[in-house]
């Protein structure tokens, strides 16, 4: 696997509340993505607390059982995230209802096993197309499902930004839960909403196609989305399964 992470704060926002993180864990690649919410520094405070304890839990767990049963580790460590959140939001008024999206992957051997809180999303990327793995938990998409409006109109609701589900805003939180066959040549996102509310779907896939190279395909993607008018913080997170083989 080849990879590489990119996070900019933008051309509109005086601080970067996205984060991100990759590292290898039990024989895999694990890596997080988060955008925190609730003021500056609630927003920023979420989201490293929680890419933090995400990683830190899934790790440890993932290095312990070697890899073994890694959709509960990465479930478990959604939950852990959520607890310190959480915890941390209710000892001081100034975090007080913060939060934070989380989307996350993990990539090892023939599988790829993914969690989202949120909007942030994960994608695939083939010569057949683009994939969104994750399913948005917001007010847009529960419109979109319902079929009240049409994906096209979604992309510039007004109320798109309202998420109906987020790590830290309440004592529990359930995770979305997915498994994938990594097939060689595929090519993964992690990525913010400042990246896709700023360029379609068939942009990601022409950009991930072209780049042969994570690091330039991530510099590029952040780049087209500030030149396209994003008004968010921007991140990207790409991983490459080899062509050879997952």
């Amino acid at each position: 696997m080849n990879y590489f992470g990119l996070s900019d704060k933008g051309r509109y926002r005086a601080e970067n509340q996205d984060c991100f993180d990759l590292c290898s864990a039990g024989g895999g690649v694990l890596a997080v993505v988060c955008d925190g919410m609730g003021g500056v520094a609630g927003g920023t405070m979420a989201s490293d607390l929680a890419m933090d304890r995400f990683i830190a839990f899934a790790r440890a767990a993932l290095e312990a059982s070697d890899g073994e049963d890694p959709a509960d580790a990465l479930r478990q460590a959604t939950d852990a995230a959520n607890r310190k959140v959480f915890r941390f939001a209710g000892e001081s008024e100034e975090y007080a209802g913060m939060g934070t999206t989380l989307v996350a992957g993990y990539w090892q051997g023939d599988t790829a096993f993914f969690v989202n809180v949120g909007d942030s999303r994960a994608y695939r990327i083939a010569k057949d197309g683009i994939v969104q793995l994750s399913h948005d938990h917001s007010l847009v998409q529960e419109m979109i499902d319902r079929g009240e409006i049409t994906p096209a109109q979604g992309r510039h609701h007004p109320r798109r930004n309202i998420i109906t589900r987020a790590v830290g805003s309440e004592r529990f939180v359930v995770c979305d839960e997915l498994a994938v066959p990594i097939r060689p040549g595929d090519r993964y996102l992690l990525c913010t909403d400042g990246l896709t509310n700023a360029l379609e779907d068939a942009e990601l896939h022409r950009v991930l196609l072209a780049e042969e190279d994570p690091e330039m395909a991530c510099r590029k993607l952040v780049q087209e989305a500030l030149d396209g008018g994003s008004r968010d913080n921007v991140t990207a997170v790409v991983i490459y399964a080899e062509k050879g083989g997952a």
